[in-house]
């Protein structure tokens, strides 16, 4: 059986050289540096719509040659005819040989098996949120990734808000003394311009917010509390399908953490931090600035930290060009499958002591329905 191929790219000060190499040949082919890089965008729903496909029109001042795959052709004409894109291809597998790097902004539980597929062909990923749907199928991605020694990052955006690296830099050098609650309600009427029902369901193999969200919110908490969570309680409104609401009570070293997620009601969307030298509260919309406040202090002074995009969207070109530096320099792009193993734990601790909430309304033969 014909083993499957690797690729590694090499980079000098005048030469990108793509390196082909299986186990019947070897094919050394050298690009003329000032070719664009190749990068296919897999997936031509929402996300690649409204933050992808910008990013890499801008990027490298449009230096990029951009394929778009998409299973419904007519989708991917669609997004690629107002950028002048006519590269397009049905799967992956059909483009693996003639690209640098590839995006996945594909269904959750397709992540991990088109990475599988592209890493073992060589070629560096950069994957939407949540990498995977399990902690197995993580860990084997990091396996595969680091033995082949390709690059894949995970688009945790929120890393790249300069009011989330000022509140890990705060907690870490001690402002807040010993933190004692962290409270977190996140949330909206669902109003993702999904382009289809994968998120739903049997289709998402009966994970919602938690996955959704969370995926977000649990990544925050790991990157700013550390990797040791532990989960203490957990509840949805699930009854075996995908939750649209759910509860988390978690714990962080000395801090009790409580976690509210919801795609049924608008929530503060806030962040709160209480500590014995004081207290520090974030809004999800406000890039640029947190509140903040020293022990006994009845109100929080508000403090701009950085210049900042307006949107979560314009975050887009920084995301994408730190994946493209990890791939030309070989290095760790900012967020690795290491980085959201720890998170992705947590979430799937959850799920697996799930309970359901209590329903009073309920007739007796649905409330002992089992969560399934």
């Amino acid at each position: 059986m014909r083993a499957a191929p690797f690729a590694v790219v090499l980079t000098a000060p005048n030469l990108r050289m793509r390196v082909a190499v299986d186990d019947l040949n070897r094919t050394l082919r050298l690009v003329n540096p000032d070719d664009p890089v190749r990068v296919a965008l897999i997936g031509c729903g929402a996300i690649a719509e409204s933050f992808h496909l910008p990013a890499l029109r801008k990027a490298r001042e449009g230096g990029l040659a951009v394929t778009l795959v998409d299973p419904d052709q007519d989708r991917a004409a669609a997004l690629g005819g107002p950028s002048g894109i006519t590269d397009l291809a049905s799967s992956h597998l059909e483009v693996a040989d003639r690209i640098d790097a590839a995006i996945i902004a594909t269904p959750h539980h397709t992540h991990v098996p088109i990475a599988t597929e592209l890493i073992q062909a060589g070629i560096p990923v950069l994957s939407e949120k949540p990498l995977g749907t399990t902690v197995a199928e993580v860990k084997g991605l990091i396996e595969l990734a680091e033995a082949r020694k390709v690059p894949v990052a995970i688009n945790q955006t929120r890393r790249f808000i300069p009011a989330c690296r000022e509140i890990r830099s705060r907690i870490a050098e001690g402002e807040l003394g010993d933190l004692r609650s962290v409270r977190v309600a996140e949330g909206d009427r669902f109003g993702w311009p999904a382009a289809s029902p994968a998120m739903f369901g049997a289709r998402s193999g009966g994970k919602g917010v938690l996955l959704d969200i969370g995926a977000h919110v649990f990544d925050l908490l790991v990157w700013w509390l550390g990797p040791d969570m532990v989960v203490e309680s957990y509840r949805d409104d699930s009854y075996g399908g995908s939750e649209a609401l759910a509860e988390a009570r978690l714990r962080a070293g000395t801090a009790t953490v409580d976690v509210r997620l919801s795609w049924l009601a608008k929530q503060p969307n806030l962040y709160r931090f209480e500590g014995t030298e004081g207290a520090l509260e974030w809004s999800v919309y406000d890039l640029d600035r947190i509140r903040i406040g020293g022990r006994g202090e009845s109100s929080l002074a508000e403090v701009k930290v950085a210049k900042a995009p307006r949107t979560f969207q314009n975050l887009a070109p920084a995301v994408i060009e730190d994946f493209l530096v990890a791939v030309e320099q070989g290095r760790d792009p900012a967020v690795t499958p290491r980085d959201v193993l720890p998170s992705m734990q947590a979430i799937e601790m959850c799920y697996q002591n799930r309970e359901r909430f209590s329903m009073p309304w309920q007739t007796f033969a649905e409330v002992s329905t089992d969560v399934g």
